[in-house]
């Protein structure tokens, strides 16, 4: 289906409604996400031991990961769009600065991502990596040790750096630097008066570039990474994975994922790409128009009905006659 047939399965009224999010909803959304980050530090400090360690730095890792998806629909301009100045002070400060997420930087960044996805030029390249078999085991290991975190802020030094020299470098850290600064020094602040130091670098850095940003590369994977047996079908197409076009996946988190890496309807992805400008909420609206009107019967799109599905697919050793 051509995406103009697509993106016509809803109207201009209704494009205006769901560009607006309900406020409750949203302020309850958004909250969640707080407070499942202080209700793993608080089960920690009252019972500190091992396996509440784990367990707190597991669930602060995924609300980090939800603080990310957040600092998403900001960049959007999808939570307070009636207002972008207060829209970009609220998701600078309070959701991508905590997580060092420069908003302005992610935003540039973000929407060449939707311009050139499954290109060349897209500047998210995490979903090129492999995932069958032993190449799953890497990741999670190479997430783990905090080699994705170096790796993501290399690249996108580099890419910096390129623009640089083409003429268009895009925001500059500088003028972020206030932001997290100063998110950086409140969380701190906050874990030495109720703990100490220490626990600001065991419970929140240390998630923050390990399982934080592993979270992040395994739905990035997810999202744009067609199945090794359906690649090559159209090598001449110029888009990854010799697909018909750019690819993109469309996702059912389970209510684990939803805590770890679904957060915000993100997995809803395909319906995000083809109506970026509506909220999360109505996410799951245009996912049944997308059904009822046959989208997944094309090669560009998939959907799956959890994350755990996805990965095993993508993770699975090929069958004989399979793409490898």
């Amino acid at each position: 289906m051509h995406e103009r047939s697509l993106r016509a399965l809803i109207t201009a009224e209704e494009m205006r409604a769901f560009s607006r999010p309900s406020a409750s909803r949203l302020m309850r959304d958004l909250a969640l996400i707080w407070i499942q980050i202080s209700a793993a530090v608080a089960l920690y400090l009252l019972h500190p031991v091992w396996w509440t360690y784990v367990a707190a730095f597991v669930i602060i890792a995924g609300g980090q990961h939800g603080l990310a998806l957040a600092a998403h629909e900001f960049a959007h301009y999808l939570v307070w769009p009636a207002n972008r100045r207060l829209n970009d002070l609220l998701g600078g400060w309070l959701f991508g600065a905590p997580v060092g997420i420069p908003l302005a930087i992610f935003r540039h960044r973000h929407f060449e991502h939707h311009r050139t996805f499954s290109t060349d030029e897209d500047p998210k390249t995490v979903y090129r990596r492999s995932l069958r078999g032993v190449r799953l085991l890497r990741e999670i290991v190479q997430g783990m040790l905090g080699w994705a975190f170096i790796d993501h802020a290399r690249a996108a030094r580099a890419r910096h750096t390129r623009d640089a020299i083409a003429g268009s470098p895009g925001p500059s850290l500088a003028g972020a630097l206030p932001s997290l600064l100063v998110a950086q020094g409140t969380v701190a602040l906050v874990f030495t008066l109720v703990a100490s130091p220490w626990l600001y670098v065991t419970l929140w850095l240390l998630p923050l570039v390990t399982l934080s940003q592993l979270l992040q590369v395994l739905r990035a994977i997810v999202e744009h990474r067609p199945l090794e047996e359906r690649m090559g079908v159209h090598p001449e197409s110029g888009y990854y994975g010799g697909t018909a076009g750019s690819f993109v996946r469309s996702v059912r988190a389970s209510v684990l994922e939803r805590l770890l890496m679904g957060k915000l309807n993100f997995g809803f992805h395909a319906e995000h790409h083809l109506w970026p400008q509506v909220s999360y909420q109505y996410l799951p609206v245009l996912r049944q128009r997308l059904e009822q009107a046959g989208a997944f019967d094309d090669a560009r799109f998939d959907r799956e009905d959890t994350y755990g599905s996805t990965l095993y697919k993508l993770w699975r050793p090929a069958a004989p006659g399979e793409s490898r």
